[in-house]
């Protein structure tokens, strides 16, 4: 579960990035009506002489609609009277403007060379967006060395979303070899200017120990702050911590269910997803299938994966609707094409049951075999059950047993794991118990699937 939030909190912050560059300012020392107020009348009047940073600084209190109404045209009006001065800032906001399509029609070409042009002159937010377009391929060739250096530019200058950005590729490896020291440290920069993607991404390298000793209670903090700032992924991490909990902290229910429900008001499809297994559980409120039914339907729909598995569940189990093959193959296979592993270890299990499809239990080990890479313990689960009862394969009821007791020893086992394996043991004879606990051995130190094959011949 933890490892997904990861990757989707990075996918969310990279979207994120892609539709709208940055141009965001202060527009002025204070934050009160009167403080606008004067700032408008002070701005207005310096751009009616033709003041270049005045024409900026009045048009994107035009677009924000901060101090004055929304108004589009009148900011791009300004934006372009401020460029046509050679205003590195102006230049980057009609570059936005051509990049959104916003009073203009959309031109990446216009967009990245307005982009370099206020890059040509130092400015941070240029440098920022040349290195948006490089990194993913919007109006120049994707080339991530090229990003990097342009990122490398604007951080230079202290700016945060740069350094968010530096950050995140260290973390995945993208135009760097992966580094989490250097991770961290980019991190921390953009999150000790109030970044709250980079307090977000900071906050999941404590809660799973990457590059510094594991600290919940760390994590909390940093998603505490980018929640605050309306971020619906440090929302959902920060429910996660209290609904897991860990040996220091004991889960707590009822503050998940508020981090959950946040998230959800703000139409995020993980929120709605999380607050409908809360509901399916009664874990923090009264339990109530169909309102849980009702969040998996809204997550679905929205395209996320983990939602779309737990539609094909219920409909698999006809929990709160009516058992539905059809519906339960048609949102497992709709979330096993984005690598859901508990969609495909549900379809593999309709395969090797013959549930609304022809019983294929070749197919059904492939699934989950699929399920396992990418996370789903149940998968593994599966395939000891397999090899212990001769599905597939010649029965080898010890590496069958090894596989299942490495499994209930994981964090996150299926709930029926250990059921499993103690059903197991006592089959077993003193010589196969004997193997199985030298493979047993081996598992835990080596990718178990991959000790499970060589040792049956696979």
């Amino acid at each position: 579960m933890r490892k997904v939030i990861v990757a989707i909190v990075a996918a969310v912050a990279l979207s994120g990035c892609v539709s709208g560059p940055t141009q965001s300012v202060s527009t002025g020392e204070g934050s009160g009506s009167g403080d606008l107020a004067a700032e408008l009348k002070r701005l207005e009047s310096l751009a009616a002489k033709g003041d270049a940073e005045a024409e900026y600084r009045l048009g994107l209190m035009y677009s924000d609609g901060n101090g004055v109404p929304k108004d589009v045209a009148k900011a791009l009006v300004l934006y372009r009277a401020s460029a046509a001065q050679g205003n590195a800032d102006g230049e980057n906001a009609l570059g936005v403007s051509y990049y959104l399509g916003e009073g203009v029609p959309k031109d990446l070409d216009r967009a990245i060379s307005l982009a370099r042009q206020a890059a040509a002159q130092g400015n941070a937010k240029g440098e920022f967006n040349m290195g948006n377009d490089y990194l993913f391929g919007k109006g120049a060739p994707q080339d991530s060395l090229e990003a990097a250096k342009w990122f490398m530019l604007s951080a230079a200058q202290g700016y945060a979303s740069a350094e968010f950005r530096l950050g995140w590729m260290y973390d995945e490896g993208v135009g760097f070899e992966r580094d989490d020291a250097l991770a961290l440290k980019w991190y921390r920069d953009a999150a000790a200017q109030g970044d709250s993607l980079a307090e977000n991404n900071l906050g999941l390298m404590y809660d799973d120990g990457r590059g510094v000793p594991r600290s919940v209670a760390q994590a909390r903090i940093l998603y505490q702050r980018a929640a605050q700032q309306g971020n619906v992924d440090a929302m959902n991490n920060l429910g996660n911590t209290y609904r897991f909990g860990d040996q220091a902290r004991p889960k707590d229910y009822e503050q998940a269910v508020f981090w959950y429900q946040k998230s959800a008001a703000l139409g995020n499809a993980e929120g709605r997803n999380s607050l409908g297994v809360m509901y399916e559980e009664g874990l923090g409120v009264t339990k109530d299938v169909q309102h849980a039914v009702a969040l998996y339907r809204m997550g679905a729909e929205q395209g996320y994966g983990e939602a779309q598995a737990c539609l094909g569940r219920v409909y698999e189990y006809g929990i709160g609707v009516p058992k539905d093959y059809a519906q339960a193959f048609g949102w497992y296979m709709a979330a096993a094409r984005q690598g859901v592993g508990n969609a495909e270890n549900g379809l593999g299990a309709m395969f090797a049951n013959g549930e609304g499809v022809v019983q294929d239990k070749a197919t059904a080990e492939r699934l989950f075999r699929a399920a396992a890479a990418h996370g789903e313990h149940g998968g593994l689960l599966n395939i000891a059950e397999m090899y212990f009862d001769g599905v597939n394969h010649p029965s080898d009821m010890a590496a069958g047993y090894a596989l299942a007791y490495v499994v209930s020893d994981m964090r996150d086992a299926p709930p029926d794991a250990t059921s499993v394996r103690d059903s197991m043991g006592k089959r077993l004879d003193p010589t196969q118990l004997a193997r199985s606990k030298r493979l047993i051995e081996k598992m835990r130190r080596q990718d178990p699937l991959a000790v499970l094959d060589a040792a049956t011949g696979k």
